[in-house]
């Protein structure tokens, strides 16, 4: 969002495009962690700086638990999406656009190069990730709950894990609030379901 003043439906719009780039950043996790695991032979495939395939049925087709999980939460933030762009009448177009605009940027992990990354690196990486969009999906419902861009530090402290102290502080009783705080609870699960596996 690129106004200081509040703007409800660009909020949403906004949290729409945050949606998307989790989605991809979750899948791009997933995928890291494959090509050490069962996609192991497709990393010898492509050189430093080729674009892997990004087609979800990839991931899909595994048998890995670990990536059964994550597609589990992927799928719930494309039913998620879904319901919020239906419910908002946000046209497919219109998120094109906010999204080729740079909309959700702020969302995209930075990938560290690192030497000994491993399958368990990843599963790691995409764990802190998950809880980290938790914590964004949270801040952007208390925007939505108080139609204010500015959000009051000891509010933030809050908003770090989806509790009842956090839901104190949220409109639960809008329709928009209401699931997208179920999205983070979910995803919450998943990173505690990834975290004890590990």
């Amino acid at each position: 969002m690129h106004e200081t003043e509040f703007n409800y439906r660009e909020q949403v719009l906004n949290i729409s495009c945050m949606l998307c780039t989790v989605y991809r950043g979750l899948f791009v996790y997933g995928l890291n962690a494959a090509l050490y695991n069962e996609l192991k032979d497709l990393r010898g495939i492509f050189e430093d700086g080729d674009e892997y395939p990004g087609d979800v049925a990839l991931l899909e087709a595994l048998d890995d638990e670990n990536i059964k999980i994550l597609l589990s939460a992927m799928y719930d933030i494309e039913e998620c999406s879904e319901s919020l762009m239906n419910l908002n009448n946000i046209q497919e177009g219109e998120l094109n656009e906010a999204l080729e605009d740079g909309w959700g940027s702020e969302y995209v992990p930075e990938y560290r190069e690192v030497e000994t990354a491993d399958y368990y690196y990843w599963l790691n990486e995409v764990m802190g990730y998950t809880h980290l969009s938790v914590f964004n999906l949270l801040m952007l419902c208390y925007t939505l709950s108080t139609g204010m861009n500015d959000i009051p530090e000891d509010h933030i402290d809050l908003l770090y894990f989806p509790t009842d102290e956090a839901f104190t502080v949220l409109d639960t009783e809008d329709q928009n609030v209401k699931l997208l705080t179920d999205l983070a609870l979910k995803l919450s699960e998943t990173a505690n379901d990834l975290c004890e596996r590990l």
